[in-house]
């Protein structure tokens, strides 16, 4: 069951500032530098706006967290300072940042250290915002974001070049059948291979296992117009740039499974392919995993104190609803998983099920193969994002020009209503000047939600939007034709039939009606169904606005992971980081689990 979502975007807190820098306004005439060591270095309420956030990735929480409120903020950073004891603070230049029309703010970059748990030194960056004092007299912080970048002397996420020194023959490499490793990862999409080179470069052994005798089949696998609907620089893997410049800005499926291939063959990413899990269960004899995997002929034993499954949760299983009557279809009926191509059907009729972009791709296949007529069932009012506007504000950081780790610091570390705030000025804007672009897909019956801004499908709904990469002109020309607000009732010998008695004639049937949303089906393949039921997912926002269990274990010595490539660039740094403290017996408080490695998850917030 998936966790209910209890608070909105519009439920947490958090504002954009005003407009309250001048345009013309002299960054020299005020030494933020020297302001920003001084109040770092002794925060007080007095020295924070009361609409402030606070977000933090590991560097004093020991998880992801936001704050909001001068005096909360004040609170928890005396609280957690009295345990890491931030210190050495660095402030660099401040620059003006006007993300919207009505807003601006000036921002710095910091570095600092911290004492984390046992011995280990916390090298840690952050970004402090400040913004005019009531009257004009004096600066404010209003935001303040903090992450942990590495521990002192043990390697760092973002740093492979400990792999290319590696001589030793890799976990699960050479003959034996046996194995003994610190992380076992099953599922080399993107989130399973982020997190290997991010292993890789912090020491820590794993074996990555892939089911597919391929590398990149988690996107070859789909439907062969899949491609990624957000800019090529936004879905590099960690490192380096993943892709060409000359490359597509929007990547199909095959460009995608080459710069997966050679970020395996670049950072010796050790992957098993054609590898099934037999078995998995908990250790007895020592906290961790015993695996049993069949490779070709062989089966092989891994014992992995840590097992994470990246196996592409929120993608990989349909949620195809039942329809009264199939088996009376004469015709053929599929899913988005199951689909490919339209090529069979040249010459006939087609319907999709579903208005978001796997539907509106499948339409387009569709129109593409010359079927004689397509039919797009709606069933609810869908947001419509053109792709160049995705493009625009995506390419600001995401650019050729501004290095990978740089643009995942501005965007990762910031919190989730500032994020939405500004993407939502900025496209209301865009909504009432493009205005005719939608009222057009109105008039032909397919109802456009232009209330949702983007972010609230990517963060909480995981989908059910559509980035028009050009499909919406041929809904509005008529190319694809729309039935809409007529729930079907029932598939009938020819087609389907809807409440309203009416019939729309097909051949073929595609639910393109998303996927199920609950990474523990997937991990009960694995884990088994009481182990999976046990584990813990995501719990909405919390009460500051930050996603809770970010990045967290799952369940003792257990990780699920998914999301697009920016998303599993991101989170496997932390994760790799968290797993590593682990390993070197100075865990985080989310992974302090005893000696016996099964009692319950404890966290400390």
């Amino acid at each position: 069951m998936v966790p209910k979502m209890i608070r909105g975007f519009d439920d947490i807190p958090g504002a954009l500032p005003s407009d309250g820098i001048p345009k013309d306004f002299d960054l020299s005439t005020v030494s933020f530098s020297d302001i920003a060591e001084r109040v770092l270095s002794n925060l007080s309420e007095g020295d924070i706006d009361g609409s402030a956030l606070w977000r933090d990735h590991f560097s004093l929480t020991g998880a992801v967290r936001t704050f909001f409120g001068g005096a909360r903020i004040k609170k928890q950073w005396a609280s957690y300072a009295q345990e890491r004891h931030p210190h050495s603070f660095r402030a660099g230049g401040a620059m003006v940042v006007r993300p919207t029309l009505d807003s601006s703010w000036i921002d710095l970059p910091f570095t600092f250290l911290t004492s984390q748990r046992g011995e280990l030194v916390g090298n840690c960056s952050g970004t402090i915002s400040f913004v005019p004092s009531e009257g004009g007299q004096g600066w404010k912080v209003w935001m303040l974001k903090t992450l942990l970048e590495n521990f002192e002397g043990h390697g760092n996420p973002d740093d492979p070049s400990p792999i290319f020194k590696e001589s030793k023959v890799p976990a699960g490499g050479g003959d034996q059948l046996e194995h003994d490793v610190g992380v076992l990862i099953v599922g080399a999409g993107q989130c399973g291979l982020s997190l290997a080179g991010r292993l890789g470069a912090l020491g820590v052994s794993y074996i990555l296992l892939e089911k597919a005798d391929e590398i990149g089949y988690s996107w070859t696998g789909k439907y062969d117009a899949v491609r990624q609907h957000t800019v090529r620089e936004m879905n590099n893997l960690p490192f380096d740039r993943t892709y060409k410049a000359s490359d597509p800005i929007l990547l199909p499926a095959k460009i995608v499974a080459e710069g997966f291939k050679n970020y395996v063959e670049k950072y010796k990413i050790n992957i098993w392919l054609a590898a099934e899990v037999e078995s998995c269960m908990k250790s007895s004899e020592q906290p961790g995993w015993v695996i049993r995997v069949r490779k070709g002929e062989q089966e092989h034993l891994i014992k992995a104190r840590h097992i994470v499954l990246s196996m592409g949760a929120s993608q990989s299983i349909p949620n195809q609803p039942d329809i009264e009557n199939a088996a009376s279809f004469n015709g053929v009926i599929l899913n988005i998983g199951t689909f490919k191509n339209s090529s069979r059907w040249e010459g006939k009729k087609g319907i999709v099920v579903g208005s978001a972009t796997g539907a509106h791709d499948v339409a387009q296949d569709m129109l593409d193969h010359g079927l004689a007529s397509v039919t797009m069932i709606q069933r609810d009012k869908t947001p419509v994002f053109p792709v160049e506007w995705i493009v625009a504000a995506q390419s600001t950081i995401y650019n050729l020009d501004i290095p990978q780790q740089v643009a995942d610091r501005i965007a990762g570390t910031e919190p989730h209503k500032v994020s939405r705030e500004i993407l939502k000025s900025i496209f209301d804007i865009a909504f009432e000047v493009e205005k005719e672009r939608f009222d057009a897909l109105e008039r032909v019956g397919f109802h456009v939600n232009r209330d949702m801004p983007l972010n609230d499908g990517v963060v909480l709904r995981l989908g059910g939007y559509y980035i028009d990469v050009g499909t919406s002109a041929r809904v509005a020309k008529g190319d694809i034709k729309v039935k809409s607000r007529d729930p079907i009732k029932r598939f009938v010998v020819n087609g389907l039939e809807f409440e309203s008695g009416d019939v729309v004639e097909a051949d073929l049937v595609v639910f393109a009606t998303g996927y199920q949303r609950d990474p523990r089906l997937q991990a009960a393949s694995i884990v088994g169904s009481e182990v999976a039921q046990s584990m813990i997912g995501g719990k909405g926002f919390d009460e500051d606005g930050e996603l809770g269990r970010i990045m967290m274990p799952a369940y003792p010595f257990a990780w699920l992971m998914g999301g697009a490539v920016s998303m599993a660039r991101w989170n496997s740094r932390f994760i790799a980081l968290q797993i590593q403290a682990e390993l070197m017996g100075n865990p985080f408080p989310s992974c302090q689990w005893g000696d016996e490695g099964h009692n319950e998850i404890v966290t400390k917030l």
